[in-house]
C-alpha cells in the first residue's frame, strides 16, 4: 500500500508517516468536565494578537527537504474542492482516499497503517545493517534474523517450549501428558517464578517503579495482575461473549494438540475447561482497574517474608530472590509496596481450594498464550500467528520488527540512530511543557470563575503540574558506550537459529534489567518502564508519566523541520489528548507535591461547572456537517443517545494546543503547497492523523474531526466560515469546555 518498497532507503527528512493503533476511549467523568470548562474560559478571555520574532527561529523559510516533502504529503491528502466549513474531514482527508486504494481483503487503510508499515521498514533496514562490532548491534541483528528465519523456526518448532513444560519436573503440563501427570512433583512457586522471569505476570506482578512516598527513589511493588486468557469479557452482549470464549477454548485445544505430545482431544478439552473455570473465579476477586483505587501499603521485605501477605503455596522470599541475578537479591530491609492486600488474601483462599492439576493447567496455558505469537501458525493456530497482527496481508518483517523493538528497544533505537533515522525531539519536549502550562493556568481561571476552594484548586493543578514526559527514547541511548554497557549484562549471546529461545532469554533479561534498575542507572535515576514497540501513547499513574512512542516524532504527527503551526497541530493535539486522557483515566486520584497518590474530592465539580459543560454538550451535539453527495446535514453526535462525550478529550486537547501554539510560535508558519494562514496549517495538522482510505460519512472519526472544528471560533475565523455554513461558530455561543 505504501509507495515505499521493501528496499527503499528512507530518511528522517522524507515523507514518512508513523503508526499507532486507534485509541481506546472511555466515558468522560466530572474531572474531565471541569478541565473542559477550564480551557474555554481561559481561551475566550485571553484571545490576543501574538507578535512574532522571525529572526530568532529556524522556521524563517520552510525549504528543507523534510519540510517540502511533508507539506507535499499533507497537500496530497486534501480535497480543496469541498468547503472546509461544510465538512472539515472531507477537506482534510478527501485526497487521501483518492490516493490510497484498499488492497483486497483489507477492511481499512489509514494514516496510522501507512506509518506502521513505514516504521517497520525503517526498523528492518536499521537492524539488518546494525554495526555488529558493537554488542547492541550484534544482538539486535541476531534477534531479528532469527525471527525472519522461518526455515529454522519450523525445524525447531516448539522444542524450547516443550523442554520447559514437558520434563517431568515441577513444571509439567497436565493437558500435555494426560494421565502421566505426577501430582507429587507439582510446584506452584516454581511455576510462578518461571513465568514471571519471562514477563508472563500470572496471578500477580512484581515490578519496580517510583516510590509513592519519595518519588525520586524507586521501590519494589506487588499488585494484582490482569487475566491471561479470554474467560472474562467487558461486553454487554452475553451471547457474543459466550461464543467468543468457546471459540477461544477450541483454539487452545488445537494449539495443545499441535504440540505433538497428547492427541487425546477429549482429555485436553477437559483440562482446558478446568483452567478457564479457574480464571473465571480469579476474575471474581481481581480488582477492576477502571473502578477501584489501589491503596499501596509499605512494609519491609523482612515483614513480607515472615508473616505478612501469606499466599498458599507461595514462598515470598524464595520468589523475590529468584527474580534477581545470583548474589544481587535485595536486603531484607528494603521497602516494598503492596497494592490491594485483600486481593492476596482472597487469592490464598482460592488457591487453597483449587486442585493442583487445575493450577498447573492454568499456569501452563498462561505461558502458551503469551508465547503463541512466537510460534509458527501450524502450532499456535489462530490464537495468534507468526505474522503481523493483520495476519494475511502483511509480510513477516512487520511481526519481527514489532518483536525486536519490544524485546530490545534500546538496541533497536540505537540502530536507527546510527542510520540517521531518529528525529530530534527538542521541539516536541517544548510543546509538552507549553501545553502543560496552559492546562495549569486554565485551572486558576476556572477556579476563580466558579469559586473552587484552594484545596480543590491545588488538587486539580497537581494532576497536571507533576506530569512528566518520556518522548520517543531516553537520552542515554545517544551515548553508544552506555548502550553497549546495558546489553553487556546479558548472560550469553543470542542464537541466530533459535528464535523462541531468544525470545525467552530476552524476556528474562528485560525483567532483570527492570529489577536491577539498569535503565535508572543509565538515565540519571529515571527509568522507562515500557518499551518503544508499544503502539500507543500511555499514561502511568504511579510514575505520573506520559510515554510518547518513538514514531510520534515523525510526520504527520511531528517534523522537526516543519513550522510550529504544524507541530502544535499534530504533536501538540496528540500529546494534549493523552494529558487530558490521564486526567480522565484515573480521575479518582491526584498526585501531590511529594508524588503521593491521593483521593480527589470531586464534589466541588458539581453545580455551575457541570451545568456549563452540559450546555457545551448540547451545543456541540446540535452541530452538523455536510459531506459531498449528501442532501441532508449529518449530526456530529456519535449516536442518538450519546452526545459528544467521546469527543471531549480531543476538543480539550486541541484547544489547549492551540493556545500554547499562539503564545509560543516563532518565525514563519507557512509551508509550501499548503493553504496560507497560520491557523489553517494548525487545523490541517490536527486533521491529518484521522485520514483513512475507507470511511463513510457517518464514521466516528469523521464526526470527531468536525466536532473539533465546530467547537472552535478560531477555526471559523481561519477558514472564513459564514453564518450559513454547518461548522460556523460565531463565538457568541461559546462552547464552555
Amino acid at each position: 500500500m505504501s509507495s515505499l518498497n521493501d528496499d527503499t532507503e528512507m530518511r528522517v527528512t522524507g515523507n514518512t508517516r508513523y503508526s499507532v493503533n486507534f485509541r481506546e476511549r472511555g466515558w468522560l467523568v466530572v474531572v474531565g468536565v471541569v478541565f473542559s470548562v477550564v480551557l474555554n474560559v481561559a481561551l475566550v478571555t485571553t484571545v490576543a494578537v501574538i507578535s512574532h520574532d522571525k529572526s530568532s527561529h529556524k522556521h524563517t523559510s520552510c525549504d528543507s527537504p523534510a519540510c517540502v516533502e511533508t507539506a507535499a504529503a499533507v497537500a496530497g491528502s486534501l480535497n480543496k474542492t469541498h468547503p472546509a466549513c461544510s465538512d472539515f474531514y472531507e477537506y482534510s482527508c478527501g485526497g487521501y482516499k483518492l490516493h490510497h486504494n484498499l488492497e483486497d481483503g483489507a477492511w481499512t487503510y489509514t494514516v496510522w497503517t501507512e506509518l506502521s508499515e513505514t516504521h517497520s521498514k525503517r526498523l528492518r533496514m536499521s537492524v539488518e545493517a546494525a554495526d555488529k562490532t558493537q554488542k547492541y548491534g550484534k544482538e539486535v541483528a541476531t534477534l531479528f534474523a532469527s525471527c525472519m528465519d522461518l526455515v529454522a523456526l519450523n525445524a525447531s518448532n516448539s522444542k524450547p517450549l516443550l523442554d520447559l513444560i514437558n520434563k517431568g519436573d515441577g513444571l509439567q503440563f497436565p493437558a500435555l501428558v494426560g494421565s502421566a501427570w505426577d501430582r507429587t512433583k507439582f510446584d506452584l512457586s516454581l511455576w510462578i517464578k518461571t513465568l514471571h522471569q519471562m514477563e508472563v505476570n500470572t496471578l500477580f506482578t512484581l515490578t519496580k517503579g517510583p516510590n509513592p512516598i519519595k518519588p525520586s527513589d524507586v521501590a519494589l511493588k506487588i499488585f494484582p495482575s490482569g487475566l491471561n486468557m479470554y474467560s472474562w469479557d467487558y461486553t454487554s452482549d452475553a451471547s457474543w461473549a459466550a461464543k467468543r470464549r468457546e471459540d477461544y477454548k477450541n483454539r487452545m485445544v488445537g494449539y495443545i494438540k499441535n504440540l505433538g505430545v497428547n492427541s487425546n482431544e477429549t482429555a485436553i478439552r477437559i483440562d482446558v475447561e478446568d483452567a478457564f473455570q479457574f480464571e473465571i473465579k480469579l476474575a471474581g476477586i481481581t480488582p477492576d482497574w477502571r473502578n477501584d483505587i489501589y491503596t499501596p501499603k509499605m512494609l519491609r521485605l523482612r515483614k513480607l517474608y515472615r508473616d505478612y501477605l501469606p499466599v498458599t503455596k507461595v514462598n515470598w522470599k524464595d520468589y523475590i530472590t529468584s527474580m534477581y541475578p545470583e548474589k544481587f537479591a535485595p536486603n531484607e530491609y528494603e521497602p516494598i509496596f503492596i497494592e490491594e492486600s485483600s486481593y492476596f488474601q482472597n487469592l490464598s483462599k482460592l488457591i487453597a481450594h483449587t486442585q493442583d492439576r487445575t493450577l498447573a493447567n492454568y499456569m501452563a496455558m498462561s505461558l502458551l498464550y503469551n508465547l503463541a505469537d512466537h510460534l509458527p501458525e501450524h502450532i499456535s493456530g489462530q490464537i495468534t500467528a507468526h505474522k503481523r497482527w493483520d495476519w494475511d496481508a502483511s509480510p513477516l518483517y512487520f511481526k519481527c520488527a514489532e518483536v525486536t523493538e519490544k524485546l530490545m528497544p534500546w538496541a533497536a533505537s540505537r540502530a536507527m540512530l546510527d542510520r540517521g533515522l531518529i528525529s530530534d525531539k527538542t521541539a516536541a519536549k517544548k510543546i509538552f511543557e507549553n501545553i502543560k502550562t496552559e492546562l495549569v493556568g486554565a485551572v486558576d481561571s476556572v477556579s476563580q470563575t466558579y469559586g473552587f476552594s484552594a484545596d480543590f484548586t491545588k488538587q486539580l493543578k497537581d494532576r497536571v503540574t507533576h506530569l512528566k514526559e518520556k518522548i520517543g527514547y531516553p537520552d542515554w541511548i545517544l551515548n553508544q558506550t552506555l548502550v553497549n554497557q546495558y546489553y553487556s549484562r546479558m548472560k550469553s549471546s543470542l542464537d541466530p537459529k533459535q528464535y523462541l529461545q531468544n525470545v525467552m532469554q530476552m524476556s528474562k533479561f528485560r525483567r532483570t534489567a527492570l529489577l536491577m534498575s539498569y535503565e535508572e542507572n543509565m538515565n540519571g535515576g529515571e527509568g522507562w518502564d515500557t518499551y518503544l514497540g508499544d503502539n500507543t501513547a500511555s499514561y502511568y499513574l504511579h510514575g505520573n508519566d506520559i510515554y510518547i512512542p518513538l514514531y510520534y516524532l515523525f510526520a504527520p504527527v511531528y517534523s522537526h523541520d516543519m513550522p510550529d503551526s504544524f507541530n502544535y497541530g499534530g504533536m501538540g493535539a496528540w500529546v494534549g489528548y493523552y494529558m487530558v486522557y490521564a486526567l480522565e483515566d484515573d480521575w479518582r486520584t491526584y498526585i501531590d507535591d511529594k508524588g503521593n497518590i491521593l483521593p480527589l474530592n470531586i464534589s466541588e465539580a458539581d453545580g455551575k461547572a457541570y451545568t456549563a459543560a452540559k450546555g457545551c454538550n448540547d451545543y456541540i451535539s446540535n452541530a452538523t456537517y455536510l459531506p459531498p453527495g449528501e442532501e441532508t446535514p449529518i449530526s456530529v453526535k456519535v449516536s442518538m443517545n450519546s452526545g459528544v462525550q467521546y469527543q471531549h478529550n480531543d476538543i480539550i486537547a486541541t484547544r489547549a494546543s492551540y493556545k500554547a501554539f499562539r503564545k509560543n510560535m516563532k518565525g514563519s508558519q507557512a509551508a509550501p503547497g499548503l493553504p496560507s494562514g497560520t491557523d489553517r496549517v494548525f487545523y490541517l495538522a490536527v486533521g491529518q492523523f484521522y485520514c483513512s482510505a475507507k470511511y463513510d460519512h457517518h464514521s466516528y472519526y469523521h464526526k470527531l474531526l468536525n466536532a473539533i472544528a465546530a467547537s472552535s471560533p478560531e477555526f471559523t475565523q481561519a477558514f472564513g466560515c459564514q453564518p450559513d455554513d454547518p461548522l460556523y461558530n460565531s463565538g457568541k455561543t461559546v462552547c464552555s469546555l
